[in-house]
């Protein structure tokens, strides 16, 4: 993808996006960098909530990179000591994913890395999937697969591909829909979107989202969908390479924090609703 000038929005506000998670106090500032424009800093969110009597175990976040860029995940891992939760990210790197998917299809490239993918999900049984830009589709498989379903995935940055019999390549829009079906029929939730704010992220993922056969519209200020419920859609300064920037690593782990917040609020209303 060609990256072009980045566009900050005049307002990006994670306050809302985090009204539904009152259950658990939590509070959000934002810190304006400048008079056109905000953007997510690494100082900017700050997190209070009670401390809880009965500590939660470790959650494991595995990061399946499909001929991704890298990330330090072993730095980010360091800075869950100041977190009011316990998680480490796990790093799946699929052997020749990107030389067999130039060579030949996204499709062959998944199949020759099902067994991978497979085997490590049954040993480390993760509590989330995390994926980046293509990897949206491994996790689509997977789901197909029957491997991933109804457990939460964070996004960074997605862009869907076509995938034989389950993702048509007629359209960047038919990629989308078929994707989001994928992941909406199997139940997958909560997902966390996040994406650049450069005009190409705003074009291929945010307004993708928001066409009538992918998530519909985008309030901008909850960050949430019109049909894509337990989805939640957060924009952070920069183009499609933001979440391999080590000045972005605190944004990451503030991002896991949310997520898994989230994710456990939801895990205790589920809760809470089979026993009534």
């Amino acid at each position: 993808m060609v990256m072009m000038n980045t566009f900050i929005y005049n307002k990006i506000s994670l306050s809302r996006l985090l009204l539904p998670l009152l259950f658990f106090a939590l509070h959000v500032a934002l810190t304006v960098l400048a008079a056109d424009g905000s953007c997510l800093d690494e100082n900017a969110i700050q997190m209070k909530m009670q401390v809880d009597p009965f500590p939660k175990a470790k959650k494991i976040i595995l990061s399946i990179n499909a001929a991704n860029s890298h990330k330090n995940w072993e730095r980010v891992n360091t800075l869950v000591d100041g977190s009011e939760f316990k998680w480490e990210i796990q790093e799946l790197i699929l052997p020749n994913f990107g030389e067999i998917m130039h060579e030949n299809s996204f499709t062959a490239a998944l199949e020759k890395s099902y067994y991978i993918m497979k085997e490590t999900l049954e040993r480390l049984q993760p509590d989330i999937l995390l994926a980046s830009s293509k990897g949206v589709g491994a996790i689509a498989y997977l789901a197909s697969k029957g491997l991933w379903i109804e457990r939460p995935v964070i996004f960074f940055s997605p862009i869907p591909n076509p995938i034989g019999g389950l993702v048509s390549g007629s359209s960047y829009e038919m990629e989308w829909s078929d994707t989001i079906n994928i992941i909406k029929h199997h139940n997958i939730r909560p997902v966390l979107v996040v994406a650049g704010s450069s005009i190409d992220e705003e074009m291929f993922i945010s307004e993708a989202l928001q066409e009538p056969s992918a998530c519909g519209l985008l309030d901008r200020n909850a960050g949430t969908f019109d049909n894509c419920k337990d989805w939640r859609h957060v924009v952070v300064s920069g183009d499609h390479s933001w979440s391999s920037l080590p000045q972005n690593e605190v944004i990451i782990s503030k991002l896991i924090d949310y997520a898994v917040l989230w994710i456990e609020k939801d895990s205790g209303n589920s809760r809470n609703t089979m026993i009534g």
